[in-house]
């Protein structure tokens, strides 16, 4: 039987190929500074708006 090729984009990565193409560590609270810096951010507008207008 021959086999067929599919094209790339229906071709689905094994577990070994996923895991070797993510090189970036996740965690180390990252989406907490991220909250922490919009929540400043927020506060500082609208305590400099309270003090312009």
């Amino acid at each position: 039987m021959a086999s067929v090729e599919r094209p790339a984009s229906t071709v689905r990565p094994d577990d070994t190929q996923s895991s070797r193409v993510r090189q970036g560590v996740t965690g180390h609270n990252v989406r907490y500074m991220l909250g922490w810096g919009l929540a400043g951010i927020v506060i500082s507008f609208a305590v400099l708006y309270f003090i312009f207008f």
